[in-house]
């Protein structure tokens, strides 16, 4: 599943920040890095994105922001549980039009995150999301991505 809305054919440059987006994947943890890293390349290059995993590992949220656009580093927040419970809903209701405050606040807001600090902004899918998928293995694994 995913939520974006469409893009103009125009060629005209954009003129406001892309918009948000959310993204939905289920099942083994293979098919689950196949997808997550076949997801386009500027969601990671984006101010906010964050990652969610539920699985019987447990739940995890990681967060990356950036200062400004363009920005190489960017602050990370990471979170873990038991259950992601109604997050993922309430980042969808959110959606398309959620301004990058609304939905830090939405994150942030879901527990007691650990900030991991600045680092190196990861420019792939791959670098994102292949190290977090590693702590969810099995057949029932569910991921979430939202962007903005």
């Amino acid at each position: 599943m995913t939520v974006a809305p469409s893009s103009s054919t125009t060629g005209a440059p954009a003129t406001r920040p892309a918009a948000a987006e959310f993204h939905a994947f289920s099942g083994s943890d293979n098919a689950l890095a196949r997808s997550l890293f076949a997801l386009p390349r500027d969601l990671v290059e984006r101010t906010l994105w964050a990652l969610l995993l539920r699985s019987h590992d447990g739940a995890g949220v990681l967060v990356q922001e950036r200062t400004a656009p363009g920005d190489s580093m960017a602050r990370v927040h990471s979170w873990t549980g038991e259950d992601l419970g109604a997050l993922p809903a309430r980042l969808l209701d959110l959606l398309p039009t959620a301004s990058h405050q609304e939905l830090r606040a939405a994150l942030l807001g879901h527990g007691d995150f650990v900030d991991l600090g600045t680092v190196l902004c990861p420019p792939t899918p791959r670098g994102a999301f292949g190290h977090p998928l590693k702590l969810h293995t099995g057949s029932e694994v569910r991921a979430y991505v939202v962007a903005r």
